[in-house]
């Protein structure tokens, strides 16, 4: 018999039966990923809608309020309420305007006006 023969037995050949192991996980690792992501995005979906519906309930009430701004801002519901509470009240074109008269203090006196103060007890 010759020694050649003996070598080509049909043995089973480790290095190809790693590969094949190792290509299965590669596969079975993106095939989770895969199911992961998809679950994620389901979740994500859902919380999403009831964003939606939440910001839908708030847009709605906000244009309530608007629009009940809008209605007690008319100067007829305005007068309406006044006497209703029995407020009188003069518009301001009846009032006489005072201009206010500023004297203008210069930086040095309010600092000595600033340490009198500080100092007395």
């Amino acid at each position: 018999m010759s020694r050649n023969r003996l070598k080509q037995g049909n043995g089973i050949q480790t290095k190809r039966l790693w590969k094949l192991f190792a290509a299965c996980m590669v596969l079975t690792v993106f095939g989770l990923v895969y199911v992961f992501m998809q679950i994620n995005t389901i979740r994500l979906a859902d919380e999403n809608k009831k964003l939606e519906i939440a910001r839908d309930e708030v847009r709605k009430k906000n244009e309530g309020l608007q629009l009940q701004i809008t209605i007690l801002k008319q100067a007829t519901v305005l007068q309406h309420k006044l006497k209703r509470l029995k407020i009188a009240m003069v518009p301001v074109s009846l009032l006489q305007v005072i201009p206010a008269q500023v004297s203008a203090m210069p930086q040095r006196d309010i600092r000595q006006l600033a340490r009198a103060v500080e100092e007395s007890p």
